[in-house]
């Protein structure tokens, strides 16, 4: 078996996959209170469409953000379950947080991105170089204006208000829809053939007010599998350290602290 030096975690780009880790038109962050949630019936009146194109174009404008990212039933070529970090976006993009992961087992460990590399200790204390992340989650990719949130927004079909709900104290508006399966893969993690792509549903929660940024996204690419990003802090300073990095022999048989070969 051919072996090289850089090590790779099994599958999952993302980021929106998660993909790692964002701000809003002004800057201004909101309150992050906890993870609560509460809903109530209406927004009747909103213009779901409009709604999400003022979304769309307030998350090209982010900079900046504190992001969480959870995983519930099984979703393919995702091995994360959960990541919590802070991403910046411009003028370039650099993240850091934990992630959980599961590889023959769930194990909690720090990543950090920056200069076009992420770094990650997810098995053991030692940092390895995973190249351009997309293997353990592609946060360069979460707010790419030709695939990431700003063009998930404008891909959603059959658009409907579902209520409004206060997430982390952020008054949003709900809206429902599907988008094509070849569209989410910024945040699903998954690259669909074009021929095989279906509609995914997707759940998204807009500032009702203000920047009309997007606090939340909800997207379901398997039977039993969501994906949810949750945003806030929006214009958060991120400062980011490239960690020492251990070099890690190739090995067949990775234990604690080592990678898998790639």
């Amino acid at each position: 078996m051919k072996r090289t030096s850089r090590p790779v975690l099994i599958a999952a780009s993302t980021a929106l996959a998660f993909t790692v880790a964002l701000t809003g038109c002004s800057d201004k962050g909101g309150p992050t209170g906890g993870s609560e949630t509460t809903a109530t019936a209406g927004s009747s009146n909103v213009d779901a469409s409009a709604l999400l194109a003022s979304a769309a174009e307030a998350s090209k404008k982010v900079t900046s953000t504190h992001f969480t990212v959870d995983v519930t039933g099984k979703v393919p070529n995702m091995p994360l379950s959960k990541v919590d970090g802070d991403l910046q976006v411009k003028p370039v993009t650099q993240a850091e947080g934990t992630a959980t992961v599961d590889i023959g087992g769930k194990s909690e460990g720090k990543f950090t991105f920056i200069d076009g590399t992420m770094y990650a200790a997810l098995m053991g204390d030692k940092y390895v170089d995973y190249g351009d992340g997309k293997s353990i989650y592609d946060v360069a990719s979460l707010f790419d204006e030709k695939k990431g949130i700003p063009t998930i927004l404008t891909k959603i079909s059959g658009a409907k208000a579902a209520g409004s709900e206060t997430i982390n104290g952020q008054e949003t508006t709900k809206i429902t829809g599907t988008v094509p399966a070849t569209e989410i893969a910024a945040v699903s993690g998954s690259r669909v053939d074009p021929d095989k792509s279906v509609p995914v549903p997707t759940t998204v929660w807009i500032q009702s007010s203000g920047d009309k940024q997007l606090v939340r996204i909800e997207v379901k690419p398997s039977a039993d599998g969501t994906i949810t990003l949750t945003f806030s802090q929006w214009g958060k300073k991120v400062t980011v350290t490239k960690p020492k990095v251990t070099p890690v022999e190739p090995t067949d048989n990775p234990g604690t602290g080592e990678s898998i070969p790639r």
